[in-house]
């Protein structure tokens, strides 16, 4: 690498321009390279990097390789926290009808839907909608099975299936047991990606990853996000 490299590579790390605006055709993603800096430097992970890395890191690889991948639908990071700040039913419901809008099929038709949850007010779990199995599962890093919220909200989401022609009234809520747990850190939102991943792939037994592994794995959804930008620009 050449010293006249450097100051180009440094630019663009410390620019502020959005990756992935508008770049990959019928996904939301506003990723900015500060969010990548926080993600490689900071513990902290917000929606964006969650929603980006369905996006890159699932949605795209099952388009290229559907065998490796169960039939799953992801009803985005924000649902949870738009529901729950409604005091009325029309408005939750217009927040419900917006997620599923953006479903390729209707509910009836996949094997998992994904509900990623902000839970308090700096964790990230994980809600699992079992459509064949006719049951919720909630992979917790934390395993805070005391939260209200959670409950509360798989009521609501109860409700609105039903209008889908889906009644899950008796479908039960779960936590299941083992379910791998962070350390001190705030890798609760790594944690929520991880599963995910492993949940949507059919090549992958069990939750393979663990604490110590989540320097590595921030690396590379920084380094996937940054290729998927660029392969993005190429085809744009």
């Amino acid at each position: 690498m050449t010293s006249s490299f450097l100051p180009k590579m440094y630019t663009f790390l410390t620019c502020s321009d959005l990756m992935f605006n508008g770049t990959l055709e019928g996904y939301e993603n506003f990723l900015s390279f500060n969010d990548i800096r926080e993600l490689l430097f900071a513990r902290e992970s917000e929606s964006v990097i969650i929603d980006c890395y369905v996006n890159t890191c699932l949605f795209l690889p099952r388009e290229e390789n559907l065998d490796i991948f169960l039939n799953f639908g992801y009803l985005g990071s924000a649902l949870k926290g738009y529901v729950q700040s409604c005091r009325d039913d029309k408005s939750k419901h217009q927040h419900f009808d917006h997620a599923f809008r953006k479903l390729d099929r209707a509910p009836n038709e996949f094997d998992l839907l994904f509900s990623p949850m902000h839970v308090g007010t700096n964790h990230w779990a994980l809600l699992v909608i079992h459509i064949k199995e006719k049951e919720f599962h909630v992979y917790d890093s934390l395993r805070n099975k005391d939260c209200r919220d959670i409950p509360q909200y798989v009521e609501e989401l109860k409700r609105y299936l039903k209008g889908k022609h889906i009644d899950a009234e008796k479908w039960p809520l779960r936590y299941p047991d083992p379910c791998l747990q962070q350390g001190l850190g705030d890798d609760c939102g790594i944690f929520t990606c991880k599963y995910m991943e492993c949940l949507a792939r059919r090549d992958i037994q069990d939750l393979p990853f663990s604490q110590d592994d989540m320097p590595n794995v921030r690396a590379k959804f920084a380094l996937h996000f940054i290729k998927a930008y660029f392969n993005a620009q190429e085809h744009s």
